[in-house]
């Protein structure tokens, strides 16, 4: 199908005019904002608001708009729902690992090189694992240069909190966002380092 856009307002969002962009998401957020409503389920309502997804999710659109495609009247609509549907699985999940596994769903507290192993250890979950031929050093490496490639945010909660050992709180206050946008964040970057390092193809792979 040929993309028709609703006008040229989308075509310039996507060439990279901010200003576009910026109209867009004031047209169309509080519309996303409001089908978010009663989605957060009440246990985590505390640490997480409607206003934590939408701040991420414009985040989100802001550096993918150049993947949205015009097919339609309310395109646009629906490409920024989901975007904030995806960033609330995504809050929810986190916060579930957290209140079910406790310390075992996060790095161990320790220093320097340790830590970015346990990080390992923690990105490959119950699928993955560090290939068995993988040196220490080069693991580290590769983790070490896979987060200078995250987005500043994603980069920060990571840093923060799994290799500094802050309590989400903590991290929170230094970051400026609540308690839920911090694990909104952190799977949100967990993802992106494993997207990296799978890709990489050495570090984490499928069990046979």
């Amino acid at each position: 199908m040929r993309p028709v856009p609703d006008d040229d307002v989308e075509l310039r969002a996507i060439q990279g005019d901010t200003t576009a962009l910026t109209t867009l998401l004031e047209r169309v957020g509080p519309l996303v904002r409001a089908e978010l409503s009663g989605r957060i389920p009440d246990k985590w309502r505390s640490v997480l608001s409607e206003d934590d997804l939408m701040q991420q999710t414009y985040a989100d659109a802001l550096r993918g708009i150049g993947r949205f495609t015009p097919l339609g009247r309310g395109a646009f609509r629906a490409w920024l729902s989901s975007l904030a549907r995806c960033n609330l699985t995504d809050a929810l999940r986190m916060l579930g690992r957290e209140k079910r596994g406790g310390s075992r769903q996060r790095v161990h507290h320790v220093r320097g090189e340790d830590s970015v192993l346990d990080l390992i250890d923690l990105l490959s979950g119950s699928t993955t694992s560090p290939s068995g031929y993988a040196e220490r050093e080069e693991i580290i490496a590769a983790v070490t240069d896979a987060l200078t490639h995250l987005p500043e945010a994603y980069r920060e909660v990571v840093t923060l909190y799994d290799l500094r050992g802050l309590p989400a709180d903590e991290v929170g206050r230094l970051m400026g966002r609540s308690r839920g946008a911090i694990y909104m964040l952190r799977a949100r970057s967990h993802d992106r380092l494993r997207e990296r390092l799978g890709v990489a193809g050495v570090f984490l792979t499928d069990h046979a």
